[in-house]
Protein backbone atom coordinates (compact mmCIF):
# COMPACT_ATOMS: atom_id res chain seq x y z
CA UNK A 1 0.00 0.00 0.00
CA UNK A 2 2.86 2.37 0.84
CA UNK A 3 4.54 1.65 -2.48
CA UNK A 4 1.34 2.43 -4.37
CA UNK A 5 0.87 5.67 -2.46
CA UNK A 6 4.49 6.75 -3.02
CA UNK A 7 4.29 5.89 -6.72
CA UNK A 8 1.08 7.87 -7.06
CA UNK A 9 2.58 10.85 -5.21
CA UNK A 10 5.67 10.75 -7.43
CA UNK A 11 3.51 10.63 -10.55
CA UNK A 12 1.43 13.63 -9.41
CA UNK A 13 4.62 15.59 -8.66
CA UNK A 14 6.04 14.85 -12.12
CA UNK A 15 2.83 15.81 -13.91
CA UNK A 16 2.46 19.07 -11.99
CA UNK A 17 6.11 19.92 -12.66
CA UNK A 18 5.68 19.30 -16.38
CA UNK A 19 2.49 21.40 -16.43
CA UNK A 20 4.28 24.28 -14.70
CA UNK A 21 7.12 24.14 -17.23
CA UNK A 22 4.63 24.21 -20.12
CA UNK A 23 2.92 27.27 -18.60
CA UNK A 24 6.30 29.01 -18.35
CA UNK A 25 7.05 28.11 -21.97
CA UNK A 26 3.69 29.45 -23.17
CA UNK A 27 4.14 32.67 -21.21
CA UNK A 28 7.61 33.15 -22.68
CA UNK A 29 6.37 32.62 -26.25
CA UNK A 30 3.39 34.94 -25.75
CA UNK A 31 5.66 37.84 -24.83
CA UNK A 32 8.00 37.51 -27.80
CA UNK A 33 5.54 36.40 -30.49
CA UNK A 34 5.33 39.73 -32.31
CA UNK A 35 8.01 42.23 -33.22
CA UNK A 36 7.69 45.72 -31.74
CA UNK A 37 5.48 48.06 -33.73
CA UNK A 38 8.32 50.59 -33.85
CA UNK A 39 10.49 48.11 -35.75
CA UNK A 40 7.76 47.36 -38.27
CA UNK A 41 6.98 51.06 -38.68
CA UNK A 42 10.64 52.00 -39.11
CA UNK A 43 11.21 49.35 -41.78
CA UNK A 44 8.04 50.28 -43.64
CA UNK A 45 8.77 54.01 -43.37
CA UNK A 46 12.29 53.46 -44.75
CA UNK A 47 10.87 51.49 -47.67
CA UNK A 48 8.17 54.12 -48.26
CA UNK A 49 10.76 56.89 -48.43
CA UNK A 50 13.06 55.03 -50.81
CA UNK A 51 10.39 53.46 -53.00
CA UNK A 52 7.89 56.36 -53.00
CA UNK A 53 4.91 54.27 -51.90
CA UNK A 54 1.34 55.48 -52.00
CA UNK A 55 -0.88 55.08 -48.95
CA UNK A 56 -2.44 51.79 -50.06
CA UNK A 57 0.95 50.27 -50.78
CA UNK A 58 2.21 51.48 -47.39
CA UNK A 59 -0.64 49.78 -45.54
CA UNK A 60 -0.22 46.53 -47.48
CA UNK A 61 3.56 46.53 -47.10
CA UNK A 62 3.33 47.22 -43.37
CA UNK A 63 1.19 44.11 -42.92
CA UNK A 64 3.65 42.04 -44.99
CA UNK A 65 6.59 43.42 -42.99
CA UNK A 66 4.81 42.56 -39.73
CA UNK A 67 4.32 39.00 -40.95
CA UNK A 68 7.92 38.72 -42.15
CA UNK A 69 9.47 40.00 -38.91
CA UNK A 70 7.24 37.72 -36.84
CA UNK A 71 8.22 34.73 -38.99
CA UNK A 72 11.92 35.62 -38.72
CA UNK A 73 11.71 35.67 -34.92
CA UNK A 74 9.88 32.35 -34.91
CA UNK A 75 12.37 30.71 -37.28
CA UNK A 76 15.32 31.95 -35.24
CA UNK A 77 13.71 30.65 -32.07
CA UNK A 78 12.60 27.33 -33.53
CA UNK A 79 15.65 26.21 -35.51
CA UNK A 80 18.99 25.82 -33.78
CA UNK A 81 20.61 24.11 -36.78
CA UNK A 82 22.09 26.89 -38.91
CA UNK A 83 21.59 25.07 -42.21
CA UNK A 84 17.88 24.48 -41.56
CA UNK A 85 17.47 28.02 -40.22
CA UNK A 86 19.07 29.54 -43.31
CA UNK A 87 16.95 27.36 -45.58
CA UNK A 88 13.78 28.52 -43.82
CA UNK A 89 14.93 32.15 -43.90
CA UNK A 90 15.65 31.87 -47.64
CA UNK A 91 12.21 30.35 -48.18
CA UNK A 92 10.66 33.19 -46.20
CA UNK A 93 12.59 35.75 -48.23
CA UNK A 94 11.25 34.21 -51.43
CA UNK A 95 7.69 34.47 -50.13
CA UNK A 96 8.34 38.06 -49.06
CA UNK A 97 9.65 39.01 -52.49
CA UNK A 98 6.58 37.40 -54.09
CA UNK A 99 4.34 39.52 -51.86
CA UNK A 100 6.36 42.63 -52.66
CA UNK A 101 6.06 41.94 -56.38
CA UNK A 102 2.30 41.77 -55.92
CA UNK A 103 2.21 45.14 -54.11
CA UNK A 104 4.93 47.19 -55.81
CA UNK A 105 5.06 48.53 -59.35
CA UNK A 106 7.82 47.19 -61.63
CA UNK A 107 9.87 50.38 -61.14
CA UNK A 108 9.50 50.19 -57.37
CA UNK A 109 10.39 46.51 -57.42
CA UNK A 110 13.56 47.24 -59.40
CA UNK A 111 14.46 49.98 -56.94
CA UNK A 112 13.75 47.59 -54.05
CA UNK A 113 16.19 45.05 -55.51
CA UNK A 114 18.82 47.74 -55.98
CA UNK A 115 18.42 49.42 -52.58
CA UNK A 116 17.42 46.70 -50.13
CA UNK A 117 18.84 43.47 -51.53
CA UNK A 118 22.23 44.93 -52.42
CA UNK A 119 23.52 44.53 -48.84
CA UNK A 120 22.29 40.96 -48.40
CA UNK A 121 24.33 39.47 -51.23
CA UNK A 122 28.10 39.11 -50.87
CA UNK A 123 30.14 41.14 -53.28
CA UNK A 124 32.27 39.29 -55.79
CA UNK A 125 34.80 42.11 -56.07
CA UNK A 126 36.85 40.95 -53.10
CA UNK A 127 39.83 39.06 -54.36
CA UNK A 128 42.87 37.58 -52.75
CA UNK A 129 45.39 38.89 -55.25
CA UNK A 130 48.81 39.91 -53.99
CA UNK A 131 48.23 38.02 -50.74
CA UNK A 132 45.81 40.65 -49.40
CA UNK A 133 42.43 39.61 -48.11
Amino acid sequence: MKALFLTLALLVALVSSAAAQMNDWRAERAVSSAPPAETVDALTRQMANKLHLNEGQYVQLRAVNQTKLTAIEEIEWQYTDIIKRNAKLNELEGQYEAECSRILTPNQLSLYHDEFLRDTKPSKTASKENGVG
